[in-house]
């Protein structure tokens, strides 16, 4: 995450030598990342907030990732410029897979995944997959906790559940942490009926699981309360419903309850989850994917060239709404 401070001094001074414009596009605030190390109340994230609120509003205009971030540039940071909300897309290379023979070509390529191959054809394992920078922000505890619960059920009372093999991808801080309290949960047996796998993978082979799993699964917690997570934009991108941390502003804009993905905001929650779309005749879990399938059409194209058209006298046919100050 770059730093706003002094970049948005600089780039106003580039600006002002060169006649130029400038446009701040807005994908979190660089004070709530800082907060989430120093605390709230830090003088440094006071005065980084106040940089980024200062220089904010000499920008010609804006965009922003989310409503929720729009209102929070007009009511808090007092931005009077124009605000166009710019909805993240995924890259061209997330697509779902338009067959099962291509889906399980992949996952029988792959090492992670051969071994559950003949298992998930049959019904009897289901691909879980979660993505991590494995930093304190995403308390990767909630899944681990709800994955040994899911395993105990299916080993008891709920003996129709599914195995799951999840597979969590990237690296960071926390990583060395997590794994080993995996590894010693699967040497006392609580994770009779899970395996989990973390992975490092090329960006082709991540968008190809992401196609491939049975469900996407988000701990992100938003720093700020209105920035949206890329990672849950590429599942549905890859046609793969999301279960996600849901206790934040902008959650809403980008999960549709019950149609592309579910939210929690604990661990039961989770459990619940897992269990109702695992159990069953799996309509519901179908359900979902019918309807990331619905969103991964929605592609760059369709937010950038009505929403930056108009800000760039691009020509386009659908003009947006800008986020007025006085709205």
């Amino acid at each position: 995450n770059p730093p706003t401070a002094p970049t948005l001094v600089i780039a106003e001074v580039v600006c002002k030598l060169r006649k130029t414009r400038l446009v701040i596009d807005w994908h979190n605030f660089g004070y709530s990342i800082l907060a989430l190390k120093l605390g709230d109340s830090h003088p440094m994230v006071k005065i980084n907030k106040s940089h980024e609120a200062t220089f904010g509003r000499f920008s010609s205009a804006h965009f922003c990732v989310s409503n929720a971030m729009a209102r929070q540039l007009r009511d808090d940071l007092n931005i009077k410029t124009p605000i166009l909300v710019l909805h993240d897309r995924p890259p061209a290379i997330f697509q779902p897979f338009q067959s099962d023979m291509k889906r399980y070509e992949f996952l029988s390529s792959l090492s992670e995944t051969s071994e559950f191959v003949a298992d998930m054809r049959a019904g009897r394992c289901r691909l879980l997959v979660s993505s991590t920078s494995w930093t304190p922000d995403e308390d990767f505890s909630i899944l681990i906790d709800a994955l040994c619960r899911y395993s105990a059920m299916a080993s008891t009372t709920n003996l129709y559940l599914p195995r799951l093999a999840v597979i969590i991808t990237g690296k960071g801080p926390q990583q060395l942490m997590y794994l080993s309290r995996i590894a010693k949960l699967m040497e006392q047996g609580k994770l009779e009926k899970v395996t989990i796998q973390s992975a490092w993978l090329s960006l082709e082979d991540y968008a190809r699981l992401l196609a491939s799993a049975s469900l996407g699964v988000c701990l992100h917690t938003s720093s700020s309360g209105v920035d949206l997570p890329m990672k849950v934009v590429d599942m549905f991108g890859a046609g793969l419903p999301v279960v996600g941390w849901n206790q934040y502003e902008a959650w809403p804009e980008l999960v549709t309850e019950g149609v592309n993905g579910l939210g929690f905001g604990s661990t039961d929650d989770l459990v619940t989850h897992l269990v109702d779309l695992f159990g069953g005749n799996g309509e519901k879990l179908c359900a979902l994917r019918r309807g990331a399938r619905r969103e991964s059409e929605r592609r760059w194209d369709d937010e950038w060239d009505p929403i930056a058209g108009k800000l760039f006298g691009l020509p386009c046919e659908v003009q947006p709404e800008i986020s007025s100050p006085n709205a």
